[in-house]
């Protein structure tokens, strides 16, 4: 199993580091150098012009860049951030806490409502209750994000203010003025939540009730009932473990859509997250922001699918990574 763990660590690495190479040459080969602002100043003279681009090493070719960037990656350090006037793993890390709050907590309702949507829709195959289910995950996965958190902002702030009713949910924002505590960030948190749980739902909820589906044919399952065991220890103990593997793959490559819909969701309700801080280093050309999220993100995906393919060993006992089994 180590040994298993060890060549997907030395794989993941091998494979950040390709990330990083390829998105450090396409943000390189961009016309619009994220130094440009300071060398297009008023009256600029043209040593001053000159020792900015040596400061940033655009006099130099792009593998020396480039290996500068990986020295530095080495020390931690991920260079600094033009609009941020700060470290970019200091601009990084002042959000990415909110991030991973917004992305936990939907995820977490995602699953607390997907896994037993599926199981119950599976287990009552065309019923009205499963046709409601698919009927509705199809709307749900074509929910786009932007268009319905707007929605969701205008149903319940915007609304109700017009028309002189108090706001069910606020606008946007992690908190209200002068307020810090746990009940208005929880209030801040339900719409962003709902955007994005509810495309979540829809999949995972599909996802779960095919491969319960599956499951439920096997002959094991059949041998189970005709040994008079009680219905809901097939499904629990016996159908819903068996039917983890798609699930598994799923959340553990699931991981890039999440920060994709976070991005969205956080643009649009002011989240002060990794998200809108991506979208407001994307139109300031502040490459280094930039690639420092994509370069965190990639860590995620690499460690997401390790920790699926160990999942994979306490769902099915017959996997196993071991040598010489």
């Amino acid at each position: 199993m180590w040994r298993y763990v060890v060549r997907r660590l030395l794989l993941g690495a091998l494979t950040i580091l390709v990330i990083t190479f390829v998105v450090y040459a396409l943000l390189w080969a961009l016309p619009e150098k994220p130094y440009a602002f300071l060398i297009n100043r008023p009256n600029q003279s043209l040593a001053a012009r000159d020792a900015i681009i040596a400061r940033f090493g655009a006099d130099k070719p792009f593998i020396y860049q480039y290996g500068i960037f990986l020295k530095n990656l080495v020390h931690l350090d991920l260079g600094e951030s033009l609009t941020q006037h700060t470290s970019v793993a200091n601009a990084i890390g002042l959000r990415i806490g909110n991030t991973a709050l917004l992305m936990i907590s939907s995820y977490i309702v995602t699953l607390l409502i997907a896994v037993p949507i599926g199981i119950i829709s599976a287990v009552r195959q065309y019923s009205k209750l499963d046709n409601v289910v698919t009927s509705l995950s199809f709307v749900g996965i074509s929910l786009p994000n932007f268009w319905f958190g707007s929605m969701l902002i205008f149903a319940f702030a915007v609304f109700p203010h017009e028309h002189g009713f108090p706001t069910i949910f606020p606008e946007g924002g992690m908190h209200s003025n002068n307020a810090t505590g746990l009940l208005d960030l929880a209030w801040h948190l339900v719409l962003p939540i709902v955007v994005l749980a509810v495309q979540g739902i829809a999949q995972y909820a599909r996802y779960i009730r095919s491969s319960m589906l599956e499951v439920l044919s096997q002959d094991y399952i059949r041998t189970a009932r005709a040994k008079g065991l009680a219905e809901r220890r097939i499904v629990l103990r016996h159908a819903l473990r068996n039917s983890l593997l798609p699930l598994i793959t799923l959340m553990g490559l699931d991981i890039p859509q999440l920060f994709v819909g976070a991005v969205i969701t956080e643009f649009v309700f002011n989240w002060p997250g990794m998200g809108r801080l991506f979208v407001d280093s994307a139109a300031a050309n502040d490459y280094s922001i930039l690639l420092g999220i994509l370069l965190i993100l990639s860590v995620f995906v690499v460690v997401g699918n390790l920790l699926a393919d160990l999942a994979y060993t306490w769902a099915d006992p017959r996997i196993s990574y071991d040598t010489g089994r």
